[in-house]
């Protein structure tokens, strides 16, 4: 049985708050036998590392957080994201 919420509606919580939740039954043991306990596969979503460097970088990570998270090298990240390295500054010669 659903209880309400008091100062909410259900556009606020959604319809599906408003329902009740269904009961689960624990099968009975008829027979000598244990019930055969099953197990449900989980939905799994496997990303490419370029997506998962993007999804990390739009979640507020750093180029650092996000090499030591996916263990990739930070020219890597910075590819995937892509961020050119800057070229190294100009040595000065001096001739004596």
């Amino acid at each position: 049985m659903a209880t309400p919420i008091s100062g909410a509606t259900a556009f606020a919580f959604g319809e599906a708050a408003q329902t009740d939740t269904p009961q689960t039954q624990t099968p009975q043991v008829t027979s000598g036998k244990q019930p055969v306990q099953t197990e449900f596969a989980r939905d799994s979503i496997n990303l490419s590392d370029g997506t998962q460097v993007q999804l990390l970088r739009r979640q507020g990570q750093t180029v650092a957080e996000i090499a030591i998270n996916t263990a990739l090298s930070t020219q890597a990240v910075n590819s995937y994201l892509g961020i050119s390295e800057a070229a190294p500054p100009p040595v000065a010669v001096i001739n004596k």
